[in-house]
C-alpha cells in the first residue's frame, strides 16, 4: 500500500485546518521541488502550545503531515517545538513513501519557524 490508513485519514479529515486570528506565532516552510507549502499558527499559554492551526498547499501527504503535526505537538513547551524532527511526523503518519518524505520536512520546518516567531514575540523578549 502506498499510503497508510493514518495518512489517508488525516488527508481526508484534516485536523486544525484554517487561519487563526491573533496568533502568538506563525511560520511557514516550502519544498522548492514541487512548491508544497505549509504555514502554522500557534496560540501559547504559560509557555506551552494551547492551539495550533495550519494552512497547507500541495500533495495529500503534505496536508496530512501538517494535520498530524498539530496533534503531535499539542501541549508541548514552545522550546520543544524548535527541535521537532521530520521523522517524528513521518512516524506519526505510519510512514511516507520515499518520494513524499518532503511532506514531513516541510511540516517540521514550518512548525519550527512558527515556534521561533512565538519566542520572538514573547512578552519581555528584548529581541521582539
Amino acid at each position: 500500500m502506498r499510503y497508510s490508513p493514518t495518512l489517508v485519514d488525516h488527508f481526508l479529515n484534516p485536523r486544525n485546518a484554517g487561519l487563526m486570528r491573533d496568533a502568538d506565532g506563525s511560520g511557514s516552510d516550502e519544498y522548492a521541488g514541487c512548491g508544497d507549502l505549509t504555514r502554522f499558527y500557534l496560540k501559547m499559554r504559560a509557555g506551552c502550545l494551547a492551539e495550533a492551526r495550519f494552512q497547507a498547499y500541495g500533495c495529500g501527504p503534505t496536508i496530512a503531515a501538517a494535520s498530524v503535526a498539530t496533534e503531535l505537538v499539542a501541549g508541548r513547551a514552545v522550546e520543544d517545538l524548535l527541535v521537532l524532527k521530520a521523522q517524528e511526523i513521518e512516524d506519526a503518519l505510519d510512514g511516507l513513501p520515499e518520494d513524499r518524505k518532503h511532506a514531513a520536512e516541510v511540516a517540521a520546518g514550518a512548525m519550527r519557524a512558527a515556534a521561533l516567531d512565538a519566542l520572538r514575540r514573547r512578552p519581555g523578549n528584548r529581541e521582539a
